[in-house]
């Protein structure tokens, strides 16, 4: 029995009997999580794969060896997130839109995360991803069943790839306030003055609450940071970067107010759009905008020109030039 697979793009053929004859007389090594089960040894199953294969351990994970190990019919450990075409699975609940992202990861899980990450960072690391997707849409114009279900089991975009982009997907929400929170520890020692302390309890993750009106308030300033990275056209981040703005300018003297930004774009937005300032705030709370008119009068002003005007106070400040090294993932 043979079980032919591709993987990262290439062709592969093996069987049951090459899986045995290259597994005998190797040292076997201590399984740890998953193994698979050759004629009552139980080896480390990328150990198995990798003989198998001659692929090295860093092309491949252990459930995508797993998978295909088990094809040829060979016991092995529990296959997580396993689905195939026709099988059925339960329903998963419905996350409803207040509850948290994910829960924390429990005991055990962090080894199927891990290899979610390396399966999906091996799977986008292969190629341009753009024209790979483009030969897959060629592959698919005009088929019939029979021959997508040929293109689908072809595919790199295997059930190993989409339940990795899944995982990946439900713990990466918490991406962004990890970012957020690093940027500001790391900032925070950099900007502080002689004798300048922070008043309240910075706020670390994105978003402010009642007790914090800012993401940094010291007895000497106040600040907002905005690690958003802008790639072009950028409506919500654009609006995102002006209410801060008016925030900021709302503060006042006598402390000086400063926006941290991540990369030149934001800056350049803010100080030559000739956009309104109804339209940058207008998917801003109620409140933000009465406040606005209260203060600045008609929202009708340009962007650059609030900027220049009401909000000259505020410093912006590209985080690029404070923190160097990030700046290769934001430019």
């Amino acid at each position: 029995m043979t079980h032919d697979f591709q993987l990262n793009g290439r062709q592969y053929q093996i069987d049951a009997d090459t899986v045995r004859a290259r597994l005998r007389g190797r040292v076997q090594e201590d399984v740890r999580n998953h193994w698979v089960d050759v004629d009552g040894v139980r080896w480390p199953v990328k150990q198995a794969f990798e003989a198998a294969t001659a692929l090295p351990r860093n092309e491949f994970t252990s459930h995508i060896a797993l998978r295909h190990l088990r094809a040829l019919g060979f016991a092995t450990s529990p296959l997580h997130f396993e689905c195939h075409p026709g099988e059925q699975r339960p329903p998963s609940p419905t996350r409803a839109p207040s509850e948290p992202p994910a829960g924390p990861i429990v005991a055990g899980d962090e080894h199927l995360l891990a290899d979610a990450f390396s399966t999906l960072l091996t799977f986008i690391s292969a190629g341009d991803l753009t024209s790979r997707i483009s030969a897959l849409e060629a592959d698919l114009n005009g088929v019939d069943r029979d021959a997508a279900a040929a293109v689908a089991a072809a595919s790199e975009l295997g059930f190993d790839v989409l339940h990795a982009a899944l995982q990946v997907r439900k713990h990466a929400g918490r991406l962004s306030d990890v970012i957020h929170a690093a940027v500001i520890t790391q900032v925070l020692p950099l900007i502080l003055d002689d004798g300048e302390r922070v008043l309240r309890r910075p706020s670390l993750a994105a978003g402010n609450d009642p007790g914090r009106l800012f993401d940094l308030e010291t007895d000497r300033r106040v600040a907002e940071f905005k690690m958003a990275v802008w790639k072009g056209r950028d409506t919500m981040r654009k609006r995102g970067v002006f209410a801060d703005l008016v925030h900021l300018a709302l503060a006042g003297p006598p402390r000086k107010a400063q926006l941290f930004v991540s990369g030149p774009l934001p800056i350049r937005y803010l100080q030559t759009s000739n956009g309104s300032a109804a339209w940058a705030l207008g998917r801003s709370a109620p409140n933000l905008r009465r406040r606005f008119d209260e203060k600045f009068g008609s929202a009708e002003m340009t962007v650059r020109d609030f900027t220049a005007g009401p909000a000259k106070h505020v410093e912006l400040i590209d985080l690029t030039e404070l923190l160097p090294t990030i700046a290769p993932a934001i430019t």
